[in-house]
Parts: C-alpha cells; structure tokens; sequence
C-alpha cells in the first residue's frame, strides 16, 4: 500500500518514537552539454602500470579490470535487505520534507520584493543543503565504520546504506529546484553550484545502494549482497536479472582539497591507463566534466559484456569510485573462471572460481552431463536452485569454501578457493 503525504503525516505524528530509532541506526547525475565523446583507437592504449589497486578480474584478462581496497578488507560479509516499514517511513518521511522544503522556497522566493532578497534566500537555500551533505557523509563514515568494527550488523548496515541512498535522491531533487528556480531570477545562475553540490554527493550513492533503497519500500526483489569495506573504502557486488554490478567506493584516492587539477584528455588517458581492456572493447565512450568546482571526471566505457563508469579526481590524478555492469548471459557475457570439479552419487558439480565478491557459476549435471535442477549452497548457505541448464551464478565469499549441490536426496560438495583479484 502507498503512503499519501496524509497518512504519513498522521503516522509521523502518532509514532514518533519508531521513526527516531530508525533515523539513529547509522550508530548502531544526470547528463550536461559539457561532455566530450571519443573512439577506442590503438594508438591511444597506454599499458603503464598503476599502483596496483586495479587488476584482472579473469586468469587471461578477458575482461575488464576491477578496482579494488587498498589492503585486505576489516570486514566482508553477505546480506539480503527486504522490506523494512521502518526505513520506509524513514524514507517516505524524507521524500515528504522534501516536498515541503520546496514548496517552502518557492513562498520565499514569491514574498521577496527585490532581486538581491531572491538571491539571499536561495543563497541560504544553497548553504542548508551543503550542511544536509556533510551530515549524510558524516553518517555513512560512522555506519562503516561501525559495520567494519564489528559494532553494526551487515543487515542494518545495508539498510542504513540505502536510506543514506534515498536521502541523497531528495538532496539531488533540493538542488535541481535550486538551479530552476535561480534561472528565473535577473542576472544570476546557480549552475556551477549545483552541479558541485551534485558532485558532493558521489561518495554516498551508486545503482546497489538505490536497489537496496527501493527493496526497503517494497519497490524491487531483495536481492544477496556482498560488502567489504576497510580503511581505504567500501566494496558492494550484487546479481540482478542475469547482470553482475559492482560498485567501489576508494576514500583514499579522493581529497577535495588537492591543489592539483586535470582536463578532461588527461582525465581520459589515465582512466585509459588503468583500465585498457574495457577501452580497447568498447562499443561507446565518453568523458563528462559536469559536478561544478569538485575536480570530478565521470569517464565511461559501453563495453561488449557491459559497462564501466570510472569516476577520476583531478587532484589526486586517481579513480576513486567505480561502477561495472557485466552480462552473465547473452551474446557476449563475462567469461568463467578456472574450474573445479567433484563426482558424487551420479552428480557433478562444476564451480567457476573469481575473486571474493566476484560471479561465481556453479553447474550441476548427472552422470550422463545432463543439466540437474538442484539446490546450491555455497559455504553452508542456501544461496539458490540451479535453472534448466543446471546452472546457477551467485557471489563468491573469501578464501577457501565449499560449495554442495543437492538433488533429490543426493548430494555433491566441491571446496573452492577464491582467485586472486
């Protein structure tokens, strides 16, 4: 059931206590016209090594490059978020503050006599939602913090992870007003502010975040979710309809303050540099320059088995976040990783190993190689039913585990060990 503004005003009202739990639990862009489009050509491939924080998610580097932490992760572990009444308040309620927040400038702006009034006030407004995203970073370094520590449960910490999500979404809807309503006013334009506003916001959201945040409401399937996260930043990997999705989030490579800048061609080749696979097999690419004074370059490559969008700091000349989308199926999908294989009562399964986090494809088949419907765990967690092709793909844990496949009162283990990433 939907929540008119209404209804959750009255539940705000009568259950302000809930609401409150929820919004403590952390302690427990769209495109611009200055963009600048290029064709893969070999003479622009550059091999020149990095600093080692990217690697080959494939034994023969048949794929694109993933980025990963800097050191071994304090912390990894899976989750599966599903609906939440109380972060879906949490959240309708910052959707409906939002709204309000709106309408509230728009009776400013209409009362003030003058055009400087008019851009005092929006001014103020600009000042307000630069403080919402302080605290909203703040707010996600206390959760991982906390997740890391061991103080915060996976599952709350993802929760928390898609509010954050949800609030960033409001924020982004509070400085698009901003901009429109700053066109309308003589002799004054808020576009370089709201697009850096809009680059504040980087850090905080990415496409498993805004999957968790609609899971939470009821919106989307819950879905396992693999997060690691360290001193260096934070790792989310996930399966959605056939389609790998890794985010990366490199706190160490980003730093605002840096005195350095680049242009969108150096941007290009480093980005280039660091990942020449995804450049190589692309089908489209681009660079965009659009989040105002933050130094942010969004380069992006459609490559043949997805996607890559590498976002680069101008000051510190590295990339710090990262987003892969990678076909399980299809015409061109991710290839599998080395196999390991047992027989069993007629069974056999088959486990493609990757990297802890990565797509790991198990098979089950019969004693004459037929495809078997069966039951998968993966290090004694239920994790799935193998399709009609006997396959099944889901996220590899760390290190050494054993992954068992039943079928009708059989049962075949396997133990596999990750590969380095």
């Amino acid at each position: 059931m939907r929540l008119t503004p209404v209804m959750l005003a009255l539940l705000l009202a009568l259950s302000p206590g809930a609401v409150a739990v929820q919004a403590s639990a952390p302690t427990s862009p769209a495109s611009a016209p200055n963009t600048a489009s290029f064709s893969p050509a070999a003479s622009d491939i550059s091999l020149a090594q990095t600093d080692g924080d990217t690697a080959s998610s494939s034994a023969d580097g048949n794929t694109s490059e993933i980025m990963t932490l800097k050191s071994a992760p304090a912390r990894t572990a899976f989750g599966t978020p599903s609906v939440s009444l109380g972060s879906s308040l949490v959240i309708d309620r910052g959707g409906f503050e939002t709204r309000l927040s709106v309408e509230s400038l728009d009776q400013q702006l209409e009362a003030a006599e003058t055009v400087e009034k008019k851009k005092r006030i929006l001014n103020r407004y600009r000042y307000r939602i630069e403080n919402r995203i302080i605290s909203l970073k703040a707010r996600e370094q206390q959760a991982t913090q906390a997740f890391s520590n061991g103080t915060l449960s996976e599952s709350e910490y993802l929760r928390t992870l898609g509010r954050i999500d949800a609030a960033a979404a409001d924020i982004q809807k509070l400085t698009t007003a901003m901009e429109k309503r700053a066109s309308t006013v003589p002799r004054f334009q808020m576009e370089t502010e709201a697009n850096t506003l809009k680059g504040k916001l980087v850090l905080v959201e990415g496409p498993i975040r805004d999957h968790i945040a609609k899971t939470l409401r009821g919106e989307r399937s819950p879905t396992r979710v693999y997060v690691a996260t360290g001193k260096s930043g934070v790792v989310l990997s996930t399966i959605i309809n056939g389609e790998y999705i890794r985010e990366v989030v490199r706190k160490d490579h980003r730093n605002p303050a840096a005195s350095r800048d680049s242009s969108k061609i150096e941007a290009r080749q480093e980005v280039i540099n660091q990942y020449p696979w995804a450049f190589n097999h692309s089908k489209a690419s681009g660079v965009d320059a659009f989040y105002g004074n933050t130094k942010i370059y969004q380069v992006r490559f459609e490559h043949e088995q997805g996607k890559l969008i590498a976002y680069y700091d101008g000051g510190t000349k590295s990339v710090f976040r990262e987003i892969q989308h990678k076909q399980l199926t299809g015409d061109t999908p991710l290839p599998t990783g080395p196999s390991v294989t047992n027989s069993s009562e007629n069974l056999t399964v088959a486990v493609n190993r990757t990297y802890a986090g990565g797509p790991l494809r198990v098979k089950l088949t019969n004693a004459t190689g037929a495809p078997v419907r069966g039951e998968i765990t993966v290090a004694g967690e239920f994790v799935g039913r193998t399709n009609a092709e006997g396959v099944l793909w889901t996220l590899s844990p760390a290190g050494t585990f054993q992954v068992g496949a039943s079928h009708d009162f059989r049962t075949v283990n396997v133990t596999a060990t990750t590969v380095e990433s």
